[in-house]
Protein backbone atom coordinates (compact mmCIF):
# COMPACT_ATOMS: atom_id res chain seq x y z
CA UNK A 1 0.00 0.00 0.00
CA UNK A 2 1.24 3.53 -0.75
CA UNK A 3 1.25 4.58 2.91
CA UNK A 4 5.00 4.52 3.64
CA UNK A 5 5.89 1.14 5.11
CA UNK A 6 9.18 2.56 6.40
CA UNK A 7 7.28 5.31 8.19
CA UNK A 8 4.90 2.84 9.83
CA UNK A 9 7.88 0.63 10.74
CA UNK A 10 9.67 3.50 12.48
CA UNK A 11 6.55 4.53 14.40
CA UNK A 12 5.83 0.98 15.62
CA UNK A 13 9.46 -0.02 16.23
CA UNK A 14 10.38 3.07 18.27
CA UNK A 15 7.15 3.39 20.26
CA UNK A 16 5.95 -0.20 20.71
CA UNK A 17 9.19 -2.19 20.79
CA UNK A 18 11.68 0.37 22.08
CA UNK A 19 14.04 -0.04 19.13
CA UNK A 20 16.40 2.88 18.64
CA UNK A 21 15.80 5.33 15.80
CA UNK A 22 18.88 4.26 13.76
CA UNK A 23 17.92 0.58 14.11
CA UNK A 24 14.30 1.30 13.19
CA UNK A 25 15.50 3.18 10.11
CA UNK A 26 17.59 0.17 9.02
CA UNK A 27 14.72 -2.20 9.71
CA UNK A 28 12.42 -0.11 7.52
CA UNK A 29 14.91 -0.34 4.66
CA UNK A 30 15.58 -4.06 5.06
CA UNK A 31 11.90 -5.03 5.08
CA UNK A 32 11.78 -3.95 1.43
CA UNK A 33 13.71 -7.13 0.61
CA UNK A 34 10.58 -9.25 0.89
CA UNK A 35 8.38 -6.87 -1.09
CA UNK A 36 11.03 -6.47 -3.78
CA UNK A 37 11.26 -10.24 -4.21
CA UNK A 38 7.46 -10.21 -4.49
CA UNK A 39 7.70 -7.72 -7.37
CA UNK A 40 10.28 -9.92 -9.11
CA UNK A 41 8.03 -12.97 -8.75
CA UNK A 42 4.90 -11.13 -9.90
CA UNK A 43 6.60 -9.60 -12.95
CA UNK A 44 9.15 -12.37 -13.53
CA UNK A 45 8.38 -12.76 -17.25
CA UNK A 46 8.79 -9.03 -17.82
CA UNK A 47 12.07 -8.87 -15.91
CA UNK A 48 13.48 -11.83 -17.84
CA UNK A 49 12.79 -9.96 -21.08
CA UNK A 50 14.21 -6.74 -19.61
CA UNK A 51 17.44 -8.59 -18.82
CA UNK A 52 17.49 -10.01 -22.34
CA UNK A 53 17.01 -6.47 -23.65
CA UNK A 54 20.45 -5.66 -22.24
CA UNK A 55 22.13 -8.09 -24.65
CA UNK A 56 24.11 -6.48 -27.53
CA UNK A 57 22.03 -8.47 -30.03
CA UNK A 58 18.37 -8.59 -29.06
CA UNK A 59 16.84 -12.09 -28.98
CA UNK A 60 13.79 -12.66 -31.22
CA UNK A 61 11.37 -12.69 -28.27
CA UNK A 62 12.45 -9.22 -27.08
CA UNK A 63 10.31 -6.35 -28.36
CA UNK A 64 10.79 -2.60 -28.42
CA UNK A 65 8.42 -2.43 -25.47
CA UNK A 66 10.91 -4.48 -23.46
CA UNK A 67 13.68 -2.11 -24.53
CA UNK A 68 11.59 0.83 -23.31
CA UNK A 69 11.05 -0.90 -19.99
CA UNK A 70 14.81 -1.42 -19.72
CA UNK A 71 15.44 2.27 -20.43
CA UNK A 72 12.72 3.32 -17.97
CA UNK A 73 14.33 1.35 -15.14
CA UNK A 74 17.83 2.55 -16.08
CA UNK A 75 17.06 6.27 -16.09
CA UNK A 76 14.79 5.98 -13.04
CA UNK A 77 17.63 4.30 -11.13
CA UNK A 78 20.06 7.08 -12.08
CA UNK A 79 17.59 9.73 -10.93
CA UNK A 80 16.98 7.90 -7.66
CA UNK A 81 20.69 7.73 -6.88
CA UNK A 82 21.06 11.49 -7.37
CA UNK A 83 18.48 12.36 -4.72
CA UNK A 84 18.36 9.22 -2.60
CA UNK A 85 22.02 8.77 -1.68
CA UNK A 86 22.54 12.29 -0.25
CA UNK A 87 19.26 12.04 1.67
CA UNK A 88 20.27 8.62 3.03
CA UNK A 89 23.57 10.03 4.31
CA UNK A 90 21.78 13.03 5.82
CA UNK A 91 19.15 10.93 7.63
CA UNK A 92 21.77 8.47 8.85
CA UNK A 93 23.84 11.31 10.32
CA UNK A 94 20.80 13.06 11.78
CA UNK A 95 19.36 10.13 13.71
CA UNK A 96 22.77 8.73 14.72
CA UNK A 97 24.43 11.95 15.88
CA UNK A 98 21.40 13.90 17.11
CA UNK A 99 19.26 11.83 19.50
CA UNK A 100 15.57 12.14 18.67
CA UNK A 101 12.83 10.75 20.86
CA UNK A 102 10.28 8.31 19.50
CA UNK A 103 7.55 10.93 19.92
CA UNK A 104 9.38 13.42 17.73
CA UNK A 105 10.09 10.72 15.13
CA UNK A 106 6.38 9.91 15.08
CA UNK A 107 5.42 13.56 14.59
CA UNK A 108 7.92 13.98 11.75
CA UNK A 109 6.75 10.81 10.03
CA UNK A 110 3.11 11.78 10.51
CA UNK A 111 3.79 15.17 8.95
CA UNK A 112 5.46 13.57 5.94
CA UNK A 113 2.60 11.10 5.61
CA UNK A 114 0.16 13.99 5.57
CA UNK A 115 2.16 15.77 2.87
CA UNK A 116 2.29 12.56 0.83
CA UNK A 117 -1.47 12.11 1.12
CA UNK A 118 -2.25 15.66 0.04
CA UNK A 119 0.10 15.44 -2.95
CA UNK A 120 -1.37 12.11 -4.02
CA UNK A 121 -4.97 13.27 -3.70
CA UNK A 122 -4.21 16.43 -5.68
CA UNK A 123 -2.44 14.62 -8.51
CA UNK A 124 -5.12 11.94 -8.67
CA UNK A 125 -7.82 14.60 -8.95
CA UNK A 126 -5.97 16.72 -11.50
CA UNK A 127 -4.27 14.10 -13.65
CA UNK A 128 -5.79 10.73 -12.80
CA UNK A 129 -8.49 10.66 -15.46
CA UNK A 130 -6.09 10.46 -18.40
CA UNK A 131 -5.88 7.17 -20.26
CA UNK A 132 -3.02 5.54 -22.14
CA UNK A 133 -3.87 2.34 -24.00
CA UNK A 134 -0.37 0.91 -23.84
CA UNK A 135 1.57 1.57 -20.65
CA UNK A 136 4.84 2.11 -22.51
CA UNK A 137 3.87 3.60 -25.88
CA UNK A 138 4.57 7.14 -24.76
CA UNK A 139 7.20 6.68 -22.08
CA UNK A 140 10.31 8.81 -22.33
CA UNK A 141 13.71 8.91 -20.69
CA UNK A 142 12.80 12.30 -19.24
CA UNK A 143 9.70 10.88 -17.57
CA UNK A 144 11.59 8.00 -15.99
CA UNK A 145 14.48 10.22 -14.84
CA UNK A 146 12.10 12.68 -13.17
CA UNK A 147 10.20 9.82 -11.53
CA UNK A 148 13.55 8.51 -10.29
CA UNK A 149 14.43 11.88 -8.75
CA UNK A 150 11.11 11.80 -6.91
CA UNK A 151 11.62 8.17 -5.88
CA UNK A 152 14.88 9.12 -4.15
CA UNK A 153 12.99 11.30 -1.67
CA UNK A 154 11.19 8.22 -0.33
CA UNK A 155 14.27 7.34 1.72
CA UNK A 156 12.72 9.79 4.19
CA UNK A 157 10.56 7.80 6.64
CA UNK A 158 6.95 8.82 6.05
CA UNK A 159 7.36 9.51 2.34
CA UNK A 160 5.80 6.59 0.50
CA UNK A 161 7.87 5.46 -2.48
CA UNK A 162 4.91 4.10 -4.40
CA UNK A 163 2.76 7.13 -3.58
CA UNK A 164 5.21 9.77 -4.78
CA UNK A 165 6.23 7.80 -7.88
CA UNK A 166 2.60 7.14 -8.80
CA UNK A 167 1.97 10.87 -8.31
CA UNK A 168 4.90 11.73 -10.59
CA UNK A 169 3.67 9.29 -13.22
CA UNK A 170 0.13 10.68 -13.01
CA UNK A 171 1.56 14.14 -13.70
CA UNK A 172 3.04 12.67 -16.88
CA UNK A 173 -0.50 11.63 -17.88
CA UNK A 174 -0.29 7.92 -17.09
CA UNK A 175 -3.52 6.28 -15.97
CA UNK A 176 -3.30 5.23 -12.31
CA UNK A 177 -3.08 1.48 -12.91
CA UNK A 178 -0.25 1.97 -15.43
CA UNK A 179 1.44 4.52 -13.17
CA UNK A 180 1.37 1.91 -10.41
CA UNK A 181 2.86 -0.77 -12.67
CA UNK A 182 5.74 1.50 -13.67
CA UNK A 183 6.26 2.30 -9.99
CA UNK A 184 6.64 -1.42 -9.20
CA UNK A 185 9.12 -2.01 -12.03
CA UNK A 186 11.38 0.92 -11.12
CA UNK A 187 11.50 -0.08 -7.44
CA UNK A 188 13.52 -3.29 -7.83
CA UNK A 189 17.11 -2.13 -8.52
CA UNK A 190 16.99 0.78 -6.06
CA UNK A 191 15.50 -1.37 -3.29
CA UNK A 192 18.29 -3.93 -3.61
CA UNK A 193 20.85 -1.12 -3.78
CA UNK A 194 19.47 0.61 -0.67
CA UNK A 195 19.51 -2.64 1.31
CA UNK A 196 23.06 -3.41 0.20
CA UNK A 197 24.32 0.08 1.08
CA UNK A 198 22.68 -0.03 4.51
CA UNK A 199 23.98 -3.52 5.30
CA UNK A 200 27.53 -2.78 4.14
CA UNK A 201 27.96 0.80 5.35
CA UNK A 202 25.22 1.22 7.95
CA UNK A 203 26.45 1.00 11.52
CA UNK A 204 23.01 -0.14 12.68
CA UNK A 205 22.33 -2.90 10.12
CA UNK A 206 19.57 -5.36 11.03
CA UNK A 207 22.20 -8.10 11.27
CA UNK A 208 23.49 -6.34 14.36
CA UNK A 209 20.27 -6.47 16.40
CA UNK A 210 18.14 -9.26 14.87
CA UNK A 211 18.93 -12.98 14.89
CA UNK A 212 18.97 -14.89 11.57
CA UNK A 213 15.66 -16.66 12.21
CA UNK A 214 13.87 -13.36 12.87
CA UNK A 215 15.34 -11.88 9.70
CA UNK A 216 14.06 -14.83 7.66
CA UNK A 217 10.61 -14.63 9.25
CA UNK A 218 10.13 -10.88 8.73
CA UNK A 219 11.38 -11.17 5.15
CA UNK A 220 8.94 -13.99 4.44
CA UNK A 221 6.06 -12.06 5.98
CA UNK A 222 6.87 -8.91 3.99
CA UNK A 223 7.05 -11.05 0.81
CA UNK A 224 3.62 -12.62 1.35
CA UNK A 225 1.92 -9.40 2.41
CA UNK A 226 3.64 -7.45 -0.37
CA UNK A 227 2.62 -9.94 -3.05
CA UNK A 228 -1.01 -10.09 -1.95
CA UNK A 229 -1.25 -6.32 -1.58
CA UNK A 230 0.29 -5.81 -5.01
CA UNK A 231 -2.30 -8.07 -6.61
CA UNK A 232 -5.12 -6.19 -4.90
CA UNK A 233 -3.76 -2.78 -5.91
CA UNK A 234 -3.32 -3.80 -9.55
CA UNK A 235 -6.95 -4.93 -9.64
CA UNK A 236 -8.56 -1.90 -8.02
CA UNK A 237 -6.04 0.88 -8.69
CA UNK A 238 -8.59 2.90 -10.64
CA UNK A 239 -11.04 2.88 -7.73
CA UNK A 240 -8.80 3.54 -4.71
CA UNK A 241 -7.97 7.03 -3.54
CA UNK A 242 -4.55 6.15 -2.11
CA UNK A 243 -4.05 9.56 -0.58
CA UNK A 244 -6.80 9.00 1.97
CA UNK A 245 -4.77 6.17 3.52
CA UNK A 246 -1.80 8.49 4.04
CA UNK A 247 -3.96 11.20 5.59
CA UNK A 248 -5.74 8.65 7.80
CA UNK A 249 -2.51 7.24 9.26
CA UNK A 250 -1.11 10.75 9.73
CA UNK A 251 -4.18 11.85 11.71
CA UNK A 252 -4.02 8.70 13.87
CA UNK A 253 -0.33 9.29 14.60
CA UNK A 254 -0.94 12.92 15.55
CA UNK A 255 -3.90 11.96 17.75
CA UNK A 256 -1.88 9.35 19.64
CA UNK A 257 1.32 11.35 20.16
CA UNK A 258 0.26 14.97 20.69
CA UNK A 259 -1.48 14.41 24.07
CA UNK A 260 1.68 12.84 25.51
CA UNK A 261 3.82 15.82 24.48
CA UNK A 262 1.79 18.12 26.71
CA UNK A 263 1.58 15.86 29.76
Amino acid sequence: MPISSSGQTMIIATNAFGISEPEAFSLGIFLHLGTTIAVLVRFRKEFIKIIKACYPNLPPDVTQTDVKKRNWILFATIGTAITGLPLYIFIRHLIAEEPITGDIITLIVAGLLLITGVILLWTRKKYGENRIEDVLKSTSDKHSFLSGLVQGTSILPGISRSAVTVSANLMENYEQNNALKLSFLMSVPVAFAAIAVDVVFGEYSVFGFLDPLTIVVVTAISFVVGYLTMEVLLRIAQKIQFGYFCVFFAVIAFAVILPFLFL
